[in-house]
């Protein structure tokens, strides 16, 4: 039987809940309850998911250097579960550096689909491990911020810490209070 962890880790932007199977990291949601986010993992297996935090700490020290404007890297195995199309964005979406933005047509032509613009943003929204699968670096190719499934008052903070926002959305600030997002 497949073993699922799961715990909650307190952010800047809320909780944060993390889930890791014995593969690697499974699910990244907020903002969100606990009992949201155990319905949401629950469509994506077929065990009772276990309450253990101790198993994620690195995903909390992982998520405590980001939200200090640290450039952090994820070098541990994720345990995607979507289509193959799904899979293809979702690591193109890993692909994006630190800093740097990328359109829905741009992730079309990276997983050489290039007229699947509007099925690549579907995927985009499916995204099961936020933050880490950067999706929040995803915008219009017109300069707009794009949609976001954490509210766009969390993309902003999460595009400001990385001190990126596209031309129609503004100048990014340096020492952002994430406090005027709220």
């Amino acid at each position: 039987m497949e073993k699922i962890f799961y715990s909650n880790i307190e952010s800047p932007i809320g909780s944060i809940w993390v889930a890791r199977s014995k593969i690697g990291l499974l699910r990244l949601d907020f903002p969100c309850e606990e009992v949201k986010f155990l319905k949401e993992l629950g469509a994506h297996t077929e065990t009772e998911p276990e309450y253990r935090p101790s198993k994620l700490d690195d995903i909390g020290n992982w998520l405590d250097g980001y939200f200090k404007g640290e450039k952090m890297e994820y070098k541990e195995p994720f345990d995607l579960r979507g289509t193959d199309f799904q899979k293809k964005v979702w690591n193109a979406i890993f692909d994006i550096p630190h800093g740097k933005l990328a359109s829905y047509g741009q992730l079309a032509e990276n997983i050489k689909k290039p007229k699947a613009s509007r099925a690549v943003g579907n995927a985009v929204g499916q995204n099961p491990i936020a933050i880490i699968i950067p999706c929040h670096r995803v915008v219009w190719s017109s300069g707009g911020i794009g949609g976001f499934g954490g509210g766009l008052p969390i993309k902003r903070v999460l595009l400001n810490i990385e001190n990126i926002l596209p031309e129609a959305e503004g100048t990014p600030e340096k020492g952002i209070d994430l406090k005027k997002f709220f």
